[in-house]
């Protein structure tokens, strides 16, 4: 697990919280890098401005409602370079929108994670993605005792 890199994409500092606890409470030992809009997003991904120095990330959480450039047009814009396409993009949104999940989907998101309002579910949701895709994380189906 050591050197584990997350992008978290997330204007909502109450969501990036409960990723943290998440992550804490699964003893994720993985370096999460915060923006909190699409602009500062893609300057990440594309390592310019404050970023040249950042390592590229090896997941990217997305959310979809942001400031300044939306996360359908940061998906857009992963999905058109051919290095940032080969980063798994989970987009976690609030939208139950079956059009949203579908879209996202078929724009290159290989998973869609609606944002649950109970940190259990976000827990669970939160568990189950990352070790999808960053699969030294413990197994998801190993729940952490309260």
């Amino acid at each position: 697990m050591k050197g584990r890199r997350l992008l978290h994409v997330e204007d909502d500092d109450s969501i990036a919280f409960l990723l943290r606890a998440a992550l804490d409470e699964i003893g994720a030992s993985i370096s999460v890098y915060r923006v909190s809009d699409g602009e500062q997003a893609l300057a990440f991904l594309h390592r310019s401005g404050v970023y040249q120095e950042a390592a590229p990330p090896e997941l990217i959480l997305l959310d979809l409602n942001l400031p300044k450039v939306d996360g359908w047009e940061v998906l857009h814009e992963i999905q058109r370079n051919e290095a940032l396409r080969a980063i798994p993009v989970i987009v976690c949104s609030a939208s139950q929108r079956k059009e949203d999940r579908e879209r996202a989907l078929s724009s290159g998101a290989r998973r869609y994670v609606v944002k649950p309002a109970k940190f259990s579910l976000w827990l669970d949701e939160v568990k189950s993605a990352l070790t999808s895709f960053l699969p030294a994380l413990p197994d998801p189906s190993l729940r952490v005792q309260p």
